[in-house]
């Protein structure tokens, strides 16, 4: 009886801890969202828009981007670092350049998070570690 008793009030823990920490993990999101549509106003809008759609056959769309959704780790590399070589994205190739914007590791992750979370993309949160393991 009394395994039973502690195996019911680990559950409780657990359901209790879960519930507490998902609204500190959304208020994250949330604030990093904010700060990373901040940053695209400011240094990415201009080519991609404000509806993450790009120019067609230019500037490769934000939304519903392969390039991006699949491997996170590109979306990285392209914000930290800027792209000279080509790319294709959902199937269409892009060559044209884009330059660093030259930003801290935080304000990659920012912007990441919600260029991955914006426009009907649903990506998961993007951290200053993962961030500082995209290297050149």
């Amino acid at each position: 009886m009394f395994a039973k008793q502690i195996t019911i009030a680990g559950s409780m823990l657990v359901v209790i801890a879960t519930l507490a920490w998902a609204p500190v993990q959304d208020k994250k999101l949330e604030e990093s969202k904010a700060r990373g549509k901040a940053i695209y106003e400011e240094l990415c809008i201009t080519c991609h828009l404000a509806d993450g759609k790009g120019m067609p056959g230019a500037i490769p769309p934000l939304v519903k981007s392969d390039y991006l959704l699949k491997t996170p780790a590109k979306a990285i590399y392209a914000i930290k670092y800027g792209l000279t070589d080509p790319i294709k994205v959902n199937g269409v190739e892009y060559t044209t350049p884009m330059p660093s914007p030259n930003i801290s590791d935080e304000e990659v992750a920012d912007v990441t998070t919600y260029i991955l979370n914006n426009w009907g993309n649903k990506g998961k949160p993007i951290t200053v570690k993962e961030v500082e393991k995209v290297k050149k």
